[in-house]
């Protein structure tokens, strides 16, 4: 038996009358009755939404109704189809085919419609949802709406039901090339005025009645026929969609040639939504229907789709919760230890997301005020000048002595920050928090010494801390439970996404990467290539090859970081003795090259490395290639078991969301345990997988 369960859309029809249009059959999109859910599309639901749709065009045919509206409730329009659905790879094997043929039917009949439709978008209308919206003459928006967008290729398939055919035709082959292929990478989605500006809706509307006189006037003036759904062979339209494709997408490829490049990284959606455009032109709408329908139907299949909603379900649970953490300490004053780039950074968040005072302290004064400069900036750029008022500076410790958490963010250094917890805990109230920002060392180590170890934790942050969503949550032992509330609080009020991590070396996010970096450095200090080692790992999509990254996390942190990991994990990190040299220098280890859309590496780091190795004798072990690529496969794997076995994390999941939000890990691999299931590297590494055979390849 199947364990998904459809939380059936409602479609509620009334007649309503309007003094221009006549009668006018309105269907709205409901949850079920009682459901907080928005309305979105099951099987079921599309069934009711094709009945429904279909019924008013019958009375429509009959001359009982002289116009069609679709709208929503709340704030949501449609929001697109169930993606719980697809948890069930039976369920949606069974399902989508049927689903998707319902809702072309629909698509055909309406072209055909014997009265003018209207969509009204109140709210919400996403992938599905934007594309039962496309069947109607005119759409409309309420003002400040926003999530209206088709983000189907961001999640390893396309626009399946009419958006890849028809979008085209509604706003241009160049905003429907961007809306398909690009906006969904950038999780990118419109409001209400944007979708104006690019003639997605036709007017903004405050509610139904506002919208339906201004359809009435649409109509009126003959603004609501529709163009030809494609285009003709050799037409200048066909000629724009083209165009589309290739033109610039970044500073060193063209969008058909990225959309390529992702094949290769294991992510065919966008190309395959790329042919599909190209090949519109002298088509007729059932023949692209039925393309679109069987790209669809062979995308749900791949790798890519079942991590891409594997991923999109864990970012839905994630997300920061409208609900308090239970058991949370009410926080009135805060203070920030230390006042460099990172400490500002958080100061601004902290004042910004909890909406109370801040202080920051250094032992340096003019520090200090640099440092509160800085976060006012910040804070000032976030449109908040009110907030700044909240932020002040010192170098005098008793100012921290009425906070209730006060959160370190000094150099990593034990001993520095055991003196700074030893300080703070003379001048605070024993019930009010000690907080690490540490990527790496040991919380438990820091509250060693301290008469309350229970009130201390960890909360990561990852540069730039504005724009880097997550925060790892670190308890120890000695952690008590208001603590461990309390920070999952600060994480929530900040928006972020929390991750829990035991006080484990690096934690969830560094031990991972590092595990990768170390794979890299041990070829690089072996005497291999640079440019071909920065390029082996470039099947696993990551944003960004391994030496552009060290040169955004910091040489010096990397080296710091990796020793840190050695000296407590073992020979399986590898420590890079070439990688200090490297420090000296003060050069990043890559450039921009404007031919590629990769950095180029720098020549001086053959050099180094290369030197490094000789001295060494070295030279010739390397690995580059798949080899390397498969090294750190099973690198992940063993790292990730050790971690389940160790008690770091509680689930999987927790290591896939960290990943993905705090490294960038693809979307579409499934963070990582899916594709390490997918591509074989977690059985040939640890004799098993990670989530039975749910992603095992057949």
């Amino acid at each position: 038996m199947s364990a998904y369960t459809e939380h059936v859309t409602r479609v509620l029809a009334e007649d309503v009358r309007h003094p221009a249009l006549g009668n006018v059959a309105v269907l709205r999109f409901a949850p079920p009755e009682g459901s907080n859910r928005p309305a979105t599309l099951g099987p079921r639901s599309v069934d009711a939404v094709a009945c429904a749709i279909g019924g008013a065009l019958d009375r429509a045919a009959a001359g009982e109704i002289a116009a069609i509206a679709l709208t929503g409730e709340g704030r949501v329009f449609l929001a697109g189809a169930d993606l719980a659905m697809f948890a069930d790879p039976a369920v949606a094997a069974r399902s989508v085919g049927s689903m998707t043929a319902a809702v072309h039917a629909l698509h055909l009949r309406v072209r055909t419609s014997p009265v003018p439709i209207l969509a009204h978008l109140g709210g919400v209308a996403l992938g599905g949802g934007l594309e039962i919206a496309l069947m109607a003459h005119v759409r409309t928006a309420a003002p400040g709406v926003r999530g209206i967008g088709l983000p189907e290729t961001g999640l390893g398939i396309l626009p399946g039901w009419g958006g890849t055919t028809l979008l085209q035709s509604v706003v241009g082959a160049e905003t429907a090339t961007r809306m398909i292929l690009e906006d969904p990478a950038r999780d990118r989605q419109l409001s209400a005025e944007a979708a104006l500006e690019i003639g997605l809706v036709d007017a903004l509307a405050a509610d139904l009645p506002a919208a339906l006189d201004a359809f009435a006037e649409i109509v009126r003036t003959g603004a609501a026929d529709r163009p030809e759904a494609l285009p003709a062979a050799g037409s200048e339209r066909a000629a724009e969609i083209q165009a589309a494709l290739v033109a610039p997408h970044g500073h060193a490829e063209t969008r058909r040639a990225w959309a390529d490049r992702r094949v290769v990284q294991g992510a065919p959606a966008v190309a395959r939504a790329a042919d599909l455009l190209a090949q519109l032109p002298g088509a007729t709408l059932a023949e692209a229907l039925d393309r679109e329908a069987q790209a669809l139907a062979d995308l749900l299949g791949s790798d890519a789709a079942a991590g891409s909603l594997y991923s999109a379900e864990l970012l839905r649970r994630g997300k920061p919760s409208r609900t308090p953490v239970e058991g949370a300490r009410e926080l009135r004053r805060v203070g920030v230890a230390g006042a460099g780039l990172m400490a500002a950074q958080i100061a601004a968040q902290l004042a910004l997301g909890l909406r109370v005072r801040v202080v920051l302290r250094d032992l340096d004064a003019e520090i200090a005020r640099t440092g509160l400069d800085h976060a006012r900036e910040i804070v000032l750029a976030a449109g908040a000048p009110e907030v700044a008022e909240l932020l002040s500076a010192t170098a005098d410790v008793s100012e921290l002595a009425g906070c209730d958490l006060v959160l370190e963010a000094v150099p990593e250094v034990l001993r520095i920050k055991q003196q700074v917890f030893a300080e703070l805990e003379e001048v605070l109230d024993p019930a009010a928090l000690l907080v690490s920002n540490t990527s790496s060392l040991s919380v438990a180590a820091m509250a060693s010494g301290l008469e309350h170890p229970e009130r201390v934790l960890g909360l990561h942050f990852f540069n730039p801390v504005a724009k880097m969503p997550l925060v790892e949550v670190i308890h120890t032992p000695a952690t008590d439970a208001a603590t461990l509330a309390t920070g999952l609080e600060v994480v929530r009020r900040l928006r972020k996404f929390a991750v829990r991590s035991a006080d484990a070396p690096g934690f969830v996010v560094n031990r991972l990467l590092f595990r990768v970096l170390g794979e890299v450095f041990a070829s690089l200090d072996a005497g291999a290539d640079p440019q071909a080692v920065d390029a082996s790992l470039d099947e696993i999509g990551m944003p960004m090859r391994p030496l552009a990254l060290l040169d955004l996390v910091g040489h010096a942190v990397a080296d710091h970081v990796g020793r840190v990991l050695a000296a407590e994990l073992g020979e399986r990190f590898h420590a890079s003795p070439a990688l200090g040299a490297w420090v000296d220098r003060g050069e990043p280890f890559t450039r921009r090259d404007p031919e590629s859309p990769h950095a180029a590496v720098r020549a001086e780091v053959a050099e180094v490395f290369g030197s490094a190795a000789r001295d060494a004798g070295r030279a010739g072990e390397a690995a580059t290639g798949p080899e390397l690529r498969e090294r750190v496969l099973r690198g992940l794997a063993e790292e990730i078991r050790l971690m389940l076995d160790e008690g770091v994390v509680e689930h999987v999941s927790q290591i896939d969301l960290a990943l993905i939000l705090g490294a960038g890990f693809p979307r579409h691999r499934g963070g990582v345990s899916v594709y390490l299931d997918q591509c074989g590297a977690a059985e040939r590494a640890t004799g098993g997988t990670f989530h039975a055979d749910r992603f095992r390849r057949a």
